[in-house]
């Protein structure tokens, strides 16, 4: 059963605040985003990654050049 989804009747819903499944969902989510804790990464391996990201920055057109082009 999904966590977000209240299952209880309309009465216990409206006693429990009459929280609509997007106002749960915020909830959650700014919950899991206030304890997230990056991961460490290995010193190389992270700059190995920055250093593939900027090589295809540059290989890769950007969007407003994919828009003029096509």
């Amino acid at each position: 059963m999904p966590e977000l989804f209240d299952n209880n009747s309309i009465e216990q819903w409206s006693a429990d605040g009459e929280k609509e499944i997007t106002q749960r969902a915020l909830e959650t989510a700014r919950a899991m985003l206030s304890e997230y804790q990056e991961p460490k990464l290995d010193k190389a391996c992270d700059e190995a990654l920055l250093d593939y990201i900027a090589r295809r920055e540059i290989e890769i057109p950007t969007a407003d050049e994919l828009n003029q082009t096509y």
